[in-house]
């Protein structure tokens, strides 16, 4: 960690962004039904959960986005403690929303769970508005990851895309076969140039179990 003369400090971070899928028709059906109480419920439980694995990672729940969080790790992390929670995670999410969200919804969207995009590298780390912020490249990627999941895969929940970087320093934690090659645009990143990076999915249903052929744009 470095600190420049102007009192900014440079940080190394592994960085993860995760998103709900379809929160906003869930939570327009449970508008109508005189149910958002038990969004903000089901949203406090999700965060409570991520409050209790904080022991094992050490991560810190940095910002929550109004559909999921942006969650800052130790740059050199350890890949199966990080798989471990990721699908812990997953089937906490699922066991939770069918339990108190999706009994009360008139209309299921075809697409619920979460998805995840995962980048490290340095971020600095600012104070603003009397509150620590961080700024760089790795959360920008983490976001754009998260979101470009469902570019070319319409059953995108519960699947993670990895940069490259990322997954080569867990790749010794990492079963063979768990990642598979992808192909996302860098738009707003890598100036429109495509990305190669790594997804893989850590909670299978029904939809998102078709095969993919390794190194297919997926």
């Amino acid at each position: 960690m470095t600190q420049p003369s102007d009192n900014r400090i440079i940080v190394r971070h592994t960085v993860l962004s995760f998103d709900i899928c379809s929160s906003t028709k869930i939570m327009e059906n449970l508008l109508i039904t005189g149910n958002l109480n038990l969004w903000r419920d089901f949203l406090i439980n999700i965060k409570e959960f991520l409050i209790d694995e904080d022991h094992a990672l050490r991560f810190n729940l940095y910002n929550f986005t109004g559909d999921g969080w942006i969650m800052l790790f130790d740059y050199q992390i350890n890949g199966t403690s990080l798989l471990s929670f990721l699908e812990s995670f997953c089937k906490h999410f699922s066991t939770t929303f069918d339990k108190k969200i999706k009994k009360v919804l008139e209309t299921t969207p075809s697409l619920t769970g979460i998805t995840f995009g995962m980048d490290r590298g340095e971020l600095t780390k600012v104070r603003m508005n009397k509150r620590i912020e961080y700024i760089g490249r790795a959360i920008n990627m983490a976001c754009r990851l998260q979101s470009a999941i469902k570019d070319r895969d319409p059953h995108c929940e519960y699947k993670l895309l990895m940069t490259k970087d990322l997954y080569s320093s867990i790749r010794a934690d990492v079963p063979v076969g768990k990642f598979l090659k992808a192909i996302r645009s860098g738009r707003n990143i890598a100036g429109g140039k495509e990305i190669e990076c790594m997804k893989t999915t850590f909670l299978e249903t029904v939809a998102n179990t078709q095969k993919t052929l390794l190194n297919k744009s997926i």
